[in-house]
């Protein structure tokens, strides 16, 4: 266990145990550190604290944070945010917080989604209403439904997107929605060099506005510390051997590479996939050029979704996890997946959540 040389676990735990709230989520944290799941990490820690202080707002208040403006309720601690976003990079807990935040609220109108399947439904939406005042009415529709809405591993990569999330943002502030947001790059790094960035300008002056931005911040990729299971789910080179072993493993559900990733799927079909199956085999990957930046991008995906299911993989590949992807238009994103798959590698994998 890391000891902290700003905090005492075991001052932590007395805290905790002599705290008369339901604290969840410190709870949680404190549990997984003793049975040495998770290092204890002072940024974690206090990351979940603010979001315990959330999930104890929604918790005493409900629905009353959404008629009323939240710095309204003049004789409550509620505070001046109306969500938050969680920020670092990768491997240094930023899903497992997220997961554990969304599991512990009690709300009935809650959702977790991938952002590139919810903007997929915006521009759908917009579609169907070409003619009206799209967004807060789209708003008004998500509102219905969703009080709390969260976004894992939060980037944006595409101008039509980035053109929307200002005005977007905006309406569903207004409706009460509360968002939570974690993802590799703080606000002000966001679509980094993207085209006619300056249209996100007002989306990233509004996080900075409504949102509490918290730093998980740290050297060590946790991740890379799990141990590895004595069984091999990675296998490489593309050789003999690594087909003979492949053909070994006992899950129902195969596909090639090219079959997921070399043709135009989005994140929508992998949801539906890894909805239904709890291992994946997966051949024939390969060392992904700069050439292949689309094929790279799906991949990213693919193991986004994998991942946030739990889902186990078990694959070939051309070179080790490290090769996969070395240069090329998306090499920061594909930092998250190299991580990802080393932790699916592990023995806690998928049991950490």
């Amino acid at each position: 266990m890391t000891a902290s040389k700003h905090i005492s676990f075991t001052k932590i735990k007395q805290d905790v145990a002599l705290s008369n709230k339901k604290l969840p989520l410190l709870q949680r944290y404190e549990q997984q550190v003793s049975d040495n799941i998770v290092n204890f990490d002072s940024a974690q820690w206090t990351a979940l604290q603010t979001l315990q202080t959330l999930l104890d707002e929604l918790r005493t208040y409900g629905e009353k944070l959404t008629p009323i403006k939240r710095w309204h309720w003049k004789s409550s601690p509620v505070t001046m945010w109306e969500g938050l976003y969680l920020f670092g990079d990768v491997g240094r807990g930023k899903s497992m917080l997220m997961m554990w935040f969304y599991e512990a609220c009690e709300l009935s109108k809650k959702r977790r989604v991938h952002f590139h399947v919810f903007m997929q439904e915006v521009h759908q939406f917009i579609h169907q209403h070409p003619n009206q005042n799209a967004l807060p009415l789209l708003a008004k529709h998500v509102r219905e439904t969703t009080q709390l809405l969260c976004f894992d591993e939060f980037f944006i990569n595409d101008i039509a997107d980035a053109m929307l999330l200002s005005g977007l943002f905006n309406a569903l502030f207004k409706q009460g929605v509360i968002i939570v947001i974690t993802s590799n790059y703080h606000p002000d790094n966001l679509y980094p060099n993207g085209l006619q960035r300056a249209s996100l300008l007002p989306f990233i002056d509004l996080l900075h506005i409504k949102m509490a931005i918290i730093q998980l911040g740290g050297e060590q990729d946790y991740r890379l510390t799990k141990r590895i299971d004595s069984k091999t789910r990675y296998f490489f080179p593309l050789n003999l051997q690594t087909k003979l072993a492949i053909s070994q493993c006992n899950a129902a559900v195969m596909f090639s590479f090219t079959d997921l990733c070399g043709k135009p799927k989005g994140a929508r079909d992998y949801l539906t996939l890894a909805a239904q199956i709890d291992t994946l085999v997966l051949t024939d990957i390969p060392q992904l050029t700069a050439e292949k930046h689309n094929e790279a991008r799906r991949f990213i995906t693919l193991i986004d979704v994998l991942y946030d299911h739990k889902v186990m993989l078990i694959c070939s590949s051309e070179v080790a996890i490290n090769e996969l992807y070395c240069n090329g238009k998306n090499k920061n994103d594909f930092e998250r997946t190299r991580s990802r798959l080393i932790e699916m590698q592990s023995i806690h994998y998928p049991n950490l959540f």
